[in-house]
Formats: C-alpha cells, structure tokens, sequence
C-alpha cells in the first residue's frame, strides 16, 4: 500500500511506477507546428533505439503509434507533445520484465518564432556529471543533473546552463546541444563526452554540409568556448537558439541576421515547412 502526505494529511494513492521510482525508462518530446509532430519518424527512431538499450519491449509497432501520434497532434496548432516510454511493474532494481508502457502529454505552447528562438545568455554549470555510457545518447527519464543545472541557471538569472563532461570537455545545455563557430569552423561536443544524440543536432549537422560549412565534432575545453565568435543552442522545441554571452565570464557572441545560426536555421525552416 503506497500513501502520499498532502494538504496536511496523508491519503491512499496508486503505486508508482519504475519511471518514478528508479528513472527506468525515456522519453521524447516533439515540437507541433500547424497540427503537425514534426520530424516525428526521427524522434520515434530514437525511442526505439532507446528502447533497444534500455532492453524495453515497446507496447505497439512504431507505425501504430506514429498514427497515434499524429492524431493526437492534429487537435493543436502549436504545442509540445511528449512520449514516456518506462517498464511495466513495480519490483526491486533487477528488472521484472521488458514490457514497457506508453503515455502521450500535450501542452499547448503560444506560436514563438520557430527554428530560430529569441537570444539567451547562459552559465557555466560547475558539477561535471556527463559521461558517455550505452544510453547516454538518450533522452532517459533519470535527468537529475539537467535538473541541477537548469535550477543553478535559474538561481544565475540566465536562460540556460552548459554541463561539462565528468572529464572537463563542454557536453551540452541543459536542455539542449550546443554549437560555436571558432572563426574557421563550426563545432560541436561529440557524442563520447555524453551528450544527447540530438535531433535538432543532426538536422543542424545536415544544413552545415548544405551550406558548404567545415564541422568538428570534438573535446572541447570551456576555454574554446571563451575564444568563439559566435554560439548557439539546437533542441526539437525551440529550435536553433543564438547565445548571447556566458555570464560571469565577461563573453558575448555575434548575433543577428548576419550569422551562421540565422542562415542554418533557413534551411531547417525550409525543410520542415515543405515536408
């Protein structure tokens, strides 16, 4: 029997589940535009791959869902729509089975500018914790270190925060991927400083080629970022966010029609506009 304090008494609830009690479990959250889950066969692979390394079984082929997806979708013109997949049962730390279950949120959102969002001035989170592992590359329901790092950006008055690897490279945000032009290239954390594999990050990756842009995916010190002209932000909500500067650290970046974020963020438009 499971029991939750509240309002000054303590009343009978439903039990939890693995998602709650050991983070057991990922999740997927998808940008509707116009009624539309965009790039929804990108975040559905994700969520099966996910599935795959967290040894989850998911309730129902991906086409079901898709279809689920986009009905669920086409009630709303702009919104945020997120897909928990966690393992079924209650049970110790050893898993009692790989059959998972499926939840669908929907938040409307009012219509900001989208692929290319206001710009943010971020900080430096001091806690490494990013390592690369099996299914670091995943949006896994065990988050407490973006937590931490979104709270302490919060606590900053900044936007958002840059997480560093357990190692000391820049990893991400703390709720997005991260990118900088160092004057010769545009760069961006790889995937083995235990970053999440993005799918804005991809798309931005993709428009790079388009645009004849040399791209890095490396180990970068936060020096590097010190040292860049211009910074920006990729995730599947808001898109390509241009950085400001870094608080504290006396830094600011280019930004404005006249740079790499607003002429990559085109091409993103374009793309998801005409698919």
């Amino acid at each position: 029997m499971w029991y939750l304090y509240a309002n000054g008494s303590w009343i009978e609830t439903a039990a939890p589940t693995r998602g709650e009690l050991f983070g057991d479990g990922a999740f997927e959250t998808i940008r509707v535009w116009e009624g539309r889950p965009l790039l929804l066969s990108e975040h559905l692979r994700r969520l099966k791959d996910a599935a795959y390394a967290l040894s989850l079984r998911l309730p129902l082929p991906i086409e079901a869902l898709s279809k689920a997806v986009g009905e669920y979708a086409h009630a709303y013109r702009h919104a945020r729509l997120k897909l928990i997949l966690y393992r079924s049962g209650e049970g110790t730390y050893a898993p009692p089975t790989a059959e998972g279950h499926i939840r669908v949120g929907i938040t409307e959102l009012p219509p900001t500018p989208f692929p290319l969002g206001k710009p943010q001035r971020v900080v430096i989170f001091p806690t490494r914790f990013t390592v690369s592992t099996p299914w670091s590359g995943y949006k896994l329901l065990s988050a407490i270190g973006y937590v931490q790092a979104a709270a302490y950006a919060h606590a900053q008055a900044a936007e958002d925060a840059i997480v560093l690897s357990t190692e000391g490279y820049i990893a991400e945000t703390s709720r997005a991927n991260l990118f900088f032009w160092d004057g010769e290239k545009l760069c961006t954390p790889a995937l083995r400083t235990g970053c999440v594999r993005g799918i804005m990050r991809a798309q931005v990756l993709q428009a790079a080629k388009e645009l004849q842009l040399p791209v890095v995916e490396g180990l970068f010190p936060p020096q590097t970022l010190l040292e860049a002209h211009e910074a920006f932000t990729t995730n599947a909500i808001q898109g390509i966010v241009p950085i400001l500067g870094i608080r504290d650290a006396g830094k600011t970046y280019k930004t404005g029609d006249n740079t790499y974020a607003a002429a990559l963020s085109q091409i993103l438009w374009r793309k998801l506009t005409c698919s």
